[in-house]
């Protein structure tokens, strides 16, 4: 704006807009070196519609600082938005540490090397980026925020997107891990071996090992375990089958319980539970336990020492030894079921024992209170003993209850079989059902089966 020739009011603006800058412009030379407040924000208000500091502009004027240029205003800067970004559910980048107890001893076995999983766990979040705020120019005019970025899922195996986008979840039970740039979910675990360096394995899927399981170890899975070496000492559970393809080698602390069926070259001092079938080509000094059939089949063909329960038929080439080792076969129950009547019976008869002790004790108590010599120490011991044995009565009578089905069950024999292809020796205990026939003499191409609440021998 020009006054006149000799005098002007200069508004300038940076160049985002955000700051103007007033320049009261007078010549040297000027008679008239004055210019009122009302036609500076006169001209001011033409232009600038936000943040004007008006003290600035009567400072510039009363003290007439002429020829310099000051910001008298400010807008309102954009707050951009933040960038979102993806919660993982899951360690990143697992450090393998070995687990330290509660009373401070470390256990280098549970090294927790897995990221187990199961299907339907969520295994990511995307976080929707924040809204921004849009910025004011000193001219009222309005600035964009530049808003944040919208990250994207890379996944691949055995993983899906929810509907609305933003959950990772896991389709399959396994172990989730980073394949690349991209998420995934594998359903088998392969390991070079199970030892020092691994410790012990718990995983959501199928287990493959390609040398051994060492001693002292426990590998659990989901699915199927499968070991191209030996299993030395170690505990295995898996739900599914288990096939060992060296043999197990239990050093009689080792088991193995199988949700499927179980496959192994030999078993040796072990401990054995199999929900389906067995199949081996020795097995010695173990105790076994098989819900469908037991097959020992091969060169050897082998069934010495130990015990053998299948619910419906044993079949071997050879059973026993010549040395009549004590070896015990058991078909036509559920094995399964038949453990639970025995530890049953042995409840009982501890409760029974548990009963009469306490019996005894207050026996003597009620005596002393007879005869007043009972202090509050016996009382309170009186009274407590009182409320365990009414305990004890109560989950009797419950041991009781289950102890009659079970041995109902028990009298219902079904029909069970054992064969021999080639030799049983003397030594060896054979039970059907409830039927029960020790081996005497050797023999040979065999069948054992239960008829009329006997074991009889026919033809293999």
């Amino acid at each position: 704006m020009n006054l006149n020739s000799k005098k002007s009011i200069l508004l300038d603006l940076s160049r985002d807009g955000l700051e103007a800058y007033l320049t009261l412009a007078i010549e040297e030379d000027s008679i008239e070196k004055e210019i009122s407040y009302e036609e500076v924000m006169r001209e001011i208000n033409k232009f600038i519609k936000i943040g004007l500091n008006q003290d600035t502009v009567k400072n510039m004027i009363s003290n007439k600082i002429y020829n310099e240029s000051l910001c008298i205003a400010k807008g309102l800067p954009p707050e951009d938005g933040q960038d979102g970004y993806i919660r993982y559910y899951f360690k990143e980048n697992k450090k393998i540490a070995p687990k330290i107890n509660k009373d401070g001893s470390v256990d280098y076995r549970e090294l927790n090397l897995v990221n187990n999983v199961k299907e339907g766990d969520v295994l990511a979040e995307i976080i929707l980026p924040k809204e921004g705020k849009n910025g004011t120019k000193v001219t009222g005019e309005s600035i964009p925020y530049k808003p944040g970025k919208t990250l994207f899922f890379k996944y691949g195996k055995n993983v899906k997107v929810s509907d609305d986008g933003l959950l990772l979840i896991a389709t399959k039970g396994g172990q989730v891990k980073f394949g690349g740039d991209k998420i995934v979910v594998l359903d088998v675990l392969e390991l070079d071996a199970v030892d020092n360096s691994t410790g012990n394995i718990y995983f959501n899927g199928t287990i493959k090992v390609k040398e051994n399981i060492v001693n002292g170890f426990q590998v659990k899975a989901q699915e199927d375990i499968e070991v191209s070496g030996v299993v030395e000492g170690a505990i295995l559970e898996s739900n599914g089958d288990i096939l060992i393809r060296q043999g197990i080698q239990g050093y009689n602390s080792g088991k193995v319980v199988s949700g499927g069926n179980l496959t192994s070259k030999f078993i040796e001092n072990s401990f054995i539970f199999c929900n389906k079938n067995l199949t081996a080509e020795a097995i010695m000094h173990s105790e076994v336990t098989c819900r469908g059939d037991i097959k020992v089949i091969g060169k050897k063909g082998l069934i010495v020492g130990g015990i053998c329960r299948a619910r419906r038929e044993i079949y071997a080439q050879t059973i026993g030894s010549r040395m009549a080792t004590a070896t015990v076969l058991e078909v036509g129950l559920d094995p399964e079921l038949k453990l639970r009547f025995q530890k049953l019976e042995e409840n009982i008869n501890s409760s029974k024992e548990n009963i009469n002790k306490i019996d005894q004790s207050l026996l003597i108590l009620e005596n002393m209170i007879k005869e007043n010599r009972i202090d509050e120490e016996k009382k309170m011991l009186y009274e407590k003993l009182i409320h365990t044995k009414i305990e004890i009565e109560e989950n009797l009578n419950n041991l009781n209850r289950e102890y009659i089905v079970i041995k109902s069950q028990l009298s219902n024999i079904s029909s069970g079989k054992i064969k021999v292809q080639e030799t049983i020796y003397p030594g060896v205990k054979i039970v059907i059902g409830n039927s029960i026939m020790f081996i005497r003499d050797e023999m040979s191409h065999c069948t054992f089966y239960s008829d009329e609440g006997e074991v009889k021998v026919g033809p293999f």
